[in-house]
């Protein structure tokens, strides 16, 4: 498995958090559907959230997501200034802050 780089995260926080994340249409079903059960995840109009509890760190608002890349290893959720890392073999969910 493939670590990502700093150089990498900021790659995505250039292609991606450059336009406005509410103007971004995800489709947001498809790509985190498949991976539900692993993660834990309850997808809503408003949010999605990964796992059972609802908390600041795992509710992502909707609104706030500038993209949703599913890679190889890993699906990145992409937010203005931070990055949801979910490892598809492991389970783990990281966040990356972005140095501002």
């Amino acid at each position: 498995m493939q670590r990502i780089s700093m150089a990498d995260f900021n790659k995505l926080y250039e292609t991606y958090t450059t336009t406005q994340a509410s103007s971004v249409q995800t489709d947001v079903p498809s790509i985190l559907s498949p991976y539900q059960q692993l993660f834990d995840i309850n997808i809503s109009e408003e949010a999605i959230t990964l796992g059972k509890e609802t908390t600041l760190l795992n509710t992502i608002p909707r609104k706030n997501i500038c993209a949703i890349i599913d890679g190889s290893d890993e699906i990145y959720i992409i937010l203005h200034a931070s990055i949801y890392v979910l490892n598809k073999t492991t389970g783990k969910v990281n966040i990356n802050i972005r140095n501002l």
